[in-house]
Order: structure tokens, then C-alpha cells, then sequence
């Protein structure tokens, strides 16, 4: 019983999703140096708006779980980001890849927690 409403309950499935999102990402970007609790804060707060704003805009437009959509989404989820790192800690290449795979770990991550494929 549990099983079916938590699925079948938006709000509880993409808060679920938000917070698998900020452990992964938070943890990737601790990993590779970014340890201060200001710094964790920004990116863990960046990473549940742009996670919201994604799984508002996929349960708006359920076409969007097409792959090419996916891809494209994706691609601003990390463009977001990183203006908002960049913002805060400064341009650098490293910044930006660093925003590209922790959004491809979260993403590949999820998709086999929520079996989206």
C-alpha cells in the first residue's frame, strides 16, 4: 500500500528524488574540495531549485521524458548551476566539469533508483 502512494504521490516522489539529488551532489563536490559549510549550503540550495524546477516542468510536460528532452534539461540544470557556482566560488573549467558529472552521477544514479528507463 505504501508502495503505491508514495509513487503515485508527486510531491512525495520529487521530494525523495530533491533530496537524493543533494546528498549525491553535495558529497561529489566534498569530495573534491569544497568543505566549507557556506559552500555546501549554496550547492546543496542550488540543487533542490533546480531540482524542483525539473521535476515541476517533467510532471507538467510528461512528453519530456523523451531522451533528446532529457539531454537538453539536463544541459540547463547544469548551465544554472554552474552560473550559480560561478557566481559564488568564481569561474574556473574545473568549476564546470565538476557541475557536469556530479549532474550525471545524480541523474544516472536516479534513473536506476526510479527505474525511469
Amino acid at each position: 500500500m505504501f508502495y503505491n502512494t508514495f509513487w503515485s504521490n508527486p510531491i512525495l516522489y520529487n521530494g525523495a528524488a530533491c533530496i537524493l539529488t543533494v546528498i549525491i551532489e553535495v558529497c561529489w563536490f566534498r569530495v573534491f574540495g569544497y568543505k566549507r559549510p557556506l559552500d555546501l549550503g549554496i550547492i546543496a540550495l542550488s540543487n533542490v531549485v533546480t531540482n524542483v524546477a525539473l521535476n515541476t516542468f517533467l510532471d507538467l510536460v510528461p512528453d519530456a521524458f523523451d531522451v533528446p528532452w532529457l539531454i537538453i534539461l539536463e544541459l540547463l540544470v547544469v548551465a544554472a548551476e554552474y552560473l550559480i557556482f560561478r557566481k559564488a566560488f568564481g569561474p574556473s573549467r574545473r568549476l564546470l566539469i565538476l557541475t557536469f558529472f556530479a549532474n550525471v552521477l545524480s541523474f544516472f544514479i536516479g534513473a536506476l533508483v526510479y527505474n525511469i528507463f
